[in-house]
């Protein structure tokens, strides 16, 4: 099961994501995150990870999606430190190989 909730403070919209990040809950994820972005303008946006309990491989791709958004992400604890971790070495080499490129 997972719980969505979107807190607007002044300047920063939190998309607070509680409980397992996977399976068919990917897609309700995926679908409260795209509702967001279109309706959210400039303000920065934060993914709150913090009592998500576990993401399996559709849940981490759409986490990377999300931070190649310019999102944050954040979260705690072994699990979410080195999953945030690793999506954005991930995402800061994909822009290094880019740069790269040119």
């Amino acid at each position: 099961m997972l719980r969505i909730s979107v807190m607007n403070e002044p300047g920063i919209t939190r998309m607070k994501l509680e409980g397992k990040l996977a399976h068919e809950w990917v897609d309700e994820a995926r679908n409260a995150w795209a509702g967001l972005s279109e309706v959210n303008g400039e303000t920065e946006i934060v993914v709150d990870l913090l009592n998500v309990s576990f993401v399996d491989d559709a849940g981490h791709q759409l986490l990377a999606e999300i931070r190649h958004a310019g999102v944050e992400l954040m979260g705690s604890g072994p699990l979410m430190s080195a999953l945030i971790e690793e999506i954005e070495e991930a995402e800061a080499a994909a822009a290094q190989d880019t740069s790269d490129a040119n």
